[in-house]
């Protein structure tokens, strides 16, 4: 799972997008959901230009944050869920979910300790550092569900690599 947002705060910055794939045991995509998310301020211009999302395609696309957390819940149902340094994500997943009524807590688990395991002693364990490294295509990283193919793509070969040690 990954997130979007206009910025680092979650008092007062807002989640622009969210998505998820869902995987089987052989790391096989088996469902993927990504949605953009209506906000009520703007998207500061450093934010676009990082993620290419802007208040246009918000305002064309973006649907409420209400809904779009109700159908991330749901495409997760309870399985085991990762996102790089999910600390974040789910500080604001939460966060938000609270706000909008909901009473859900997103079951986020980090996977910069399950490449720390497989791949130890790396200088860093940020997505890019780890996407170059192990030769994954980023597809258009800073974007939700490119972010989730990454990921996805470093873990494949992550688990790959430990497997021939």
């Amino acid at each position: 799972m990954d997130i979007e947002t206009t910025g680092l705060s979650t008092e007062y910055c807002e989640i622009t997008e969210i998505a998820a794939i869902r995987v089987n045991e052989h790391f096989e995509i088996t469902g993927e959901m990504s949605r953009l998310v209506r906000i009520s301020g703007s998207v500061p211009w450093r934010i676009t230009g990082i993620t290419g999302i802007s208040d246009a395609m918000l305002r064309a696309e973006g649907q409420s944050l209400a809904g779009v957390l109700e159908e991330a819940w749901g495409f997760i149902a309870g399985m085991p869920s990762y996102a790089h340094n999910a600390n974040f994500d789910r500080r604001f997943l939460d966060a938000f979910a609270g706000r909008t009524g909901k009473t859900f807590r997103f079951p986020l688990e980090c996977s910069i300790p399950v490449f720390k395991k497989l791949l130890p002693k790396r200088k860093g364990y940020g997505l890019p550092v780890l996407a170059e490294a192990l030769r994954v295509d980023g597809g258009g990283a800073h974007r939700a569900l490119a972010d989730c193919r990454v990921l996805l793509g470093c873990l494949r070969k992550a688990h790959g690599m430990a497997e021939c040690v």
